[in-house]
């Protein structure tokens, strides 16, 4: 009776819920914001100032431009490329929402390609079939905390004239070959929502190499003004300034960069703490027949914002759905990411037909993610892989 599933009305591996996520915010966080309360500055300043330093410091790229989310920070790229009506946008069909809201935003037309099995990005080989005299940009997602193929879709993107719009979302930290994530592209953008691997609460930022794009993309943060508001505030500030463009509201405020500097101490230990509760699942579950388990591309440096299980075809008697119902009796939280985009009510006039996704539609039909975070313990680690193996153990066929 201990091994049936609670779904089954078994014993529950966990009493208490195990969340999908958890924050980790510390009482450095909270001093830290609270410091920039008590300085009076609680919109943009000094401290977004002094983390958009440390990010290009991190990142090793010339301009770091933190703002208010990473939507903002893909549409205000495109928008800075001057792409728009009348262009197409290649991106991935295994994307959230936000990525391809930013080019139906801009004015132009998302192109969806499927992804390739490995690391779960868009297949090069697709969007090269994809490419039409339309065609301005390819925004490639980094999907999971892993890159993407990036090098081989710039040098596509290069030989056609291209531009590339990283959606980094998931990979703040990754790299290849050494060189991290935000210099491959003509632009990079990261999140920093709350559940995302360094979180300012709400948040994003834009890296790029290109002097004059990045003076374009500051202009069009805020309002197209000529300067910071902050500045015009300070004793060296002035009343005066001028609108040079139709701009966005998308600074970040120091509230959030204030988090964002704390965290970024401790970064690295986080990302160490991700890699090892992920090695540990591989470690636990490398023998079961009825997971696929996700790997690291060789050359990638993972930060495991995500770790995916995909169910083996045809070994269980029951499909993901009812496998995510199974988990959740047992207190164990999971999730999908994501659903594809041609199967949501709004984007299906774009690309309606799965048949042209085959390794997306494979992938959706078997993926859950299980939870991964900081503050997870072995234990908690190993409470799902009891909870997955018991699962798997009922139902499994024959």
């Amino acid at each position: 009776m201990s091994k049936k599933p609670a779904v089954e009305g078994g014993t529950p591996v966990r009493s208490e819920k195990l969340p999908f996520f958890r924050v980790a915010i510390d009482d450095r966080d909270i001093a830290n914001v609270t410091e920039a309360l008590r300085s009076g500055w609680l919109t943009v300043g000094p401290k977004t100032e002094a983390f958009e330093a440390r990010l290009r410091e991190y990142i090793g790229a010339n301009h770091v431009l933190a703002v208010s989310s990473c939507s903002e920070a893909m549409l205000i790229s495109l928008k800075a490329l001057r792409i728009g009506p009348g262009d197409e946008v290649i991106t991935s069909a295994l994307t959230f929402a936000s990525t391809v809201h930013a080019i139906v935003h801009a004015g132009a037309q998302p192109v969806l390609v499927d992804i390739e099995p490995e690391t779960f990005g868009a297949d090069p080989t697709s969007i090269s079939a994809k490419i039409t005299p339309k065609t301005r940009a390819v925004m490639p997602v980094h999907f999971g905390g892993q890159a993407c193929r990036i090098e081989d879709i710039c040098e596509l993107a290069k030989r056609h004239g291209h531009h590339v719009v990283e959606d980094a979302a998931h990979s703040f930290g990754g790299s290849v070959a050494g060189i991290p994530i935000g210099r491959f592209g003509d632009v990079t953008t990261f999140s920093f929502y709350a559940t995302k691997n360094l979180t300012t609460g709400e948040g994003g930022a834009i890296a790029t190499m290109d002097d004059e794009l990045a003076a374009q993309l500051r202009l069009l943060s805020y309002h197209g003004m000529s300067r910071d508001s902050w500045r015009r505030y300070t004793d060296k500030g002035s009343w005066f300034y001028e609108v040079e463009l139709s701009g966005f509201k998308a600074n970040m405020s120091d509230l959030h960069a204030s988090l964002g500097l704390s965290q970024l101490e401790r970064f690295g230990a986080m990302l160490e703490r991700r890699r090892a509760i992920a090695e540990r699942f591989c470690e636990k579950l490398a023998g079961s027949d009825c997971f696929e388990l996700p790997s690291e591309r060789a050359g990638n440096y993972h930060t495991w914002h995500l770790f995916v299980v995909r169910l083996v075809q045809g070994a269980l008697s029951i499909g993901r759905d009812e496998f995510i119902r199974a988990l959740t009796a047992e207190n164990i939280g999971s999730s999908v990411h994501f659903i594809p985009i041609y199967r949501h009510p709004f984007f299906k006039k774009y690309d309606p037909d799965p048949t042209e996704f085959p390794v997306t539609e494979d992938y959706f039909s078997r993926c859950i993610s299980l939870p991964i975070f900081p503050d997870m313990t072995n234990d908690d680690v190993d409470d799902v892989v009891e909870a997955l193996n018991r699962i798997a153990e009922y139902y499994r066929v024959g």
